[in-house]
């Protein structure tokens, strides 16, 4: 069996730069029982939603220009000490108020480096293991049952919060939903096995995909919790871009998370595959994942360490031992998650919801065109023959080289899966987000205008939220404006009734293999896409 092996990465996903904060804590303020009967004196009526009952106690939040906010609530006990590398467990109960005022703590990230895709961005949260904190937005009317959104974030496994600037989930609630966007364990404190951890099976088999499982905690906090914010548990989207859109293929194809959402909105996911597996499910040719704990020991300076001393090291060590270098994968347990992604939706053993599903058009195309092909070489099992018979697809080998990787990484999956949960007879929306940026390049494929929007370039229009911080402006004009309402409409829409049209909005069709929504500077609107044709032949060539 295989050692967890590297795969060279050409850009680096959303989120992947993060600004390191300073260590400590930083948790939601909970009120004395003086302080409690001071502020329950002034809460509004119920019916506010300002002030509700959770399973762990009360919760008051903040009301302000049209919405309520709940900031670092924490839904899963601190996963420290011996609670390190072990499934989710549950909060503890509180006696006294919990003034949700204060986001969490961010979970440990991976280092900044100087030179990265994205651009530092304003964190105030200190990185601690005790993370697993969410935030709550909804309107400050007194509508209940609204639809709810969980928002996933991006950041490759290693990176991210559920508080970025980027992802505030304000605007997008004053559209009709109440938002959730919660943090996850990321890297080796979120992916993890170790040979010892595997023998203990103190989990009942749920091992490595820690921060996976965290979600699924998130998920089954909401389900107990959220009517009690006026949102509707029978109407739960899951969202997320890059990790977060393969976290939602993730959550769609394990049977752990079945029955916790309604409805899915993958935004460049990916899950290409055979994916890893622990010890106990793995063939000869498997990437092993109890290879990872045994990789942190020898970079700690202790090859033999036993799971106790790990256990035992701090956080900064186990940052400092991580190898960055390598991808995570969510691997197959047996458990959290029981077979390769594409086994699932072509099966029909995937959540049946409807989902939209779509990409950036130009995803990974930054660098040279050689570049790239090496990345795409190195990170598959395709020769450079394979490659080369692509090329008539791509109109010459230097689109070939620009945009095959994309393809592969991105709107390849995102084509295969459309066709497989179509053929199960669900819904799906396909659309591809092509609004640049301001390092964008403008192609043509296939005889139509790419317009270079880059990896995570439509996280600022899913939010409204324009930072910067994806070579956006922070001051859009009219037609990007335009957009981003477009967009969250059409979230919204779909949390709402499975289908994203309403009133307003350019007609969407569902995909039936053949239609995707564009949204680029010219024009929204539904086409037959002429992209199929060259993802298939991708795909039909990975087979």
């Amino acid at each position: 069996m295989k050692l967890l092996f590297k795969l060279p990465v050409l850009i680096a996903f959303s989120g992947f730069v993060a600004l390191q904060g300073c260590k400590g804590q930083d948790k939601p303020r909970i009120t004395t029982e003086v302080e409690t009967t001071a502020v329950e004196a002034a809460v509004p009526a119920p019916a506010s939603f300002v002030q509700v009952a959770t399973t762990e106690g009360e919760v008051q939040g903040i009301s302000q220009d049209g919405l309520i906010e709940f900031k670092g609530i924490p839904y899963a006990a601190p996963p420290v000490g011996d609670l390190r590398w072990r499934a989710p467990q549950a909060p503890a109960a509180r006696d006294s108020l919990l003034v949700a005022d204060t986001y969490g703590n961010r979970c440990w990230q991976r280092p900044v480096m100087e030179n990265g895709f994205q651009q530092k961005e304003a964190f105030t949260q200190p990185e601690n293991e005790d993370c697993l904190y969410l935030n709550i937005y909804r309107p400050a009317s007194a509508d209940a049952k609204l639809p709810v959104m969980v928002w996933i974030h991006g950041g490759g496994l290693v990176s991210g919060s559920g508080s970025r600037p980027v992802n505030y989930g304000g605007k997008l609630a004053a559209h009709g939903a109440v938002v959730v966007a919660f943090n996850y364990r990321l890297g080796s404190f979120g992916f993890f096995a170790h040979p010892e951890l595997s023998a203990e099976n103190a989990d009942e088999g749920r091992l490595f995909n820690y921060g996976l499982m965290d979600q699924i905690a998130a998920l089954k906090w909401v389900q107990a919790n959220i009517a009690a914010f006026g949102g509707d548990p029978q109407r739960v989207t899951i969202f997320g871009e890059s990790a977060g859109g393969a976290s939602v293929y993730a959550l769609a194809g394990s049977p752990a998370a079945k029955g916790l959402f309604s409805g899915a909105i993958a935004q460049s996911g990916y899950g290409r595959g055979r994916q890893p597996r622990v010890a106990s499910l793995a063939a000869a040719e498997d990437v092993v994942v109890e290879s990872v704990g045994q990789g942190i020991a020898e970079r700690a300076g202790n090859p033999e360490a036993t799971l106790a001393d790990l256990r035992a090291l701090g956080a900064e060590q186990i940052v400092a031992a991580t190898d960055f270098g390598g991808f995570i994968s969510f691997a197959v347990d047996g458990q959290v998650i029981t077979e390769d992604l594409g086994q699932s939706f072509a099966s029909g053993r995937a959540a049946a919801v409807p989902m939209i599903i779509g990409a950036t058009d130009s995803e990974f195309t930054m660098g040279p065109p050689e570049a790239i092909r090496g990345a795409l070489l190195a990170s598959s099992k395709l020769t450079m023959d394979m490659v080369e018979s692509m090329t008539t697809y791509y109109g010459d080998e230097a689109k070939r080289d620009t945009y095959m990787y994309s393809d592969y990484v991105f709107h390849g999956v995102n084509r295969a899966l459309t066709l497989a949960h179509e053929a199960q007879g669900q819904k799906v929306y396909n659309y591809r987000f092509a609004m640049p940026g301001a390092m964008s390049k403008p192609g043509e494929l296939n005889g139509e205008k790419v317009y270079g929007a880059f990896h995570a370039s439509d996280m600022p229009y899913t939010f409204g939220n324009f930072t910067g911080d994806h070579m956006e402006p922070k001051e859009p004009d009219a037609r990007q404006l335009e957009v981003s309402e477009q967009v969250m409409s059409y979230w919204v829409n779909f949390a709402t009734n499975g289908n994203p049209n309403g009133e307003g909005l350019p007609q969407w069709p569902e995909s039936a293999g053949e239609y995707t929504m564009q949204f680029n500077p010219d024009v929204t609107e539904a086409r037959k896409d002429v992209w199929n044709v060259r993802l298939d032949a991708l795909n039909d060539l990975l087979k």
